[in-house]
């Protein structure tokens, strides 16, 4: 009756595949996502536009009573908003096991290095060599980008999507590259 996935840490997506009974529904989601693990956790109602009209202030409302925020009731321009105030700026290169976490946007004035990793709930912009791991619109903004003057990843995620680097590293073309979601795919290109 009720999908629970994860989408990217701390999001959850909730699909309801039945209309039938507004607390069926409600019982179930509260025994998947009961204890610590997903309290304080974003949520996403995956196929809002097909319940019925009435459900979704409920469902929300219950949700919200359960430690989980809507991250679809933020417009778009609010998201953009928010991130502009939000500008972690990381005055070092980050060597491999090092994580740098932000709700904004994150400005790298270094590597990140192999192993490494970033991630960011808006766009990463690194000012040297990408070769570890950037996740950026951690929370599911796929309009977010990632760049680097030398782009060579081990993995970049936006949003849903995942690029992940094949056994051979790339090398860099030499030049700054952006990377972005375009036609449901992560591409590269010259800045």
């Amino acid at each position: 009756m009720v999908e629970i996935k994860g989408v990217t840490l701390p999001v959850i997506a909730i699909r309801i595949k039945e209309t039938k009974d507004l607390n069926s529904v409600k019982e179930e989601i509260k025994s998947k996502v009961k204890g610590k693990l997903f309290q304080g956790s974003y949520f996403i109602l995956e196929n809002a536009e097909e319940l019925p009209e009435n459900w979704l202030p409920e469902l929300e409302s219950f949700l919200k009573e359960m430690s989980l925020e809507n991250i679809s009731r933020m417009g778009r321009d609010q998201q953009r908003e928010t991130k502009c105030d939000r500008l972690l700026v990381v005055d070092r290169s980050l060597r491999s096991g090092q994580k740098v976490e932000h709700g904004g946007d994150v400005l790298v004035l270094g590597d990140v290095n192999k192993d490494a990793e970033v991630i960011a709930v808006g766009n990463i912009i690194i000012m040297g060599a990408l070769r570890g791991i950037a996740i950026a619109g951690a929370l599911g903004d796929e309009n977010a980008v990632v760049v680097a003057m030398k782009m060579e990843p081990q993995q970049i995620r936006i949003g849903k999507k995942i690029a992940i680097s094949d056994e051979s590293e790339r090398v860099s073309p030499g030049y700054p590259e952006v990377a972005r979601v375009e036609d449901g795919m992560i591409v590269l290109e010259k800045v």
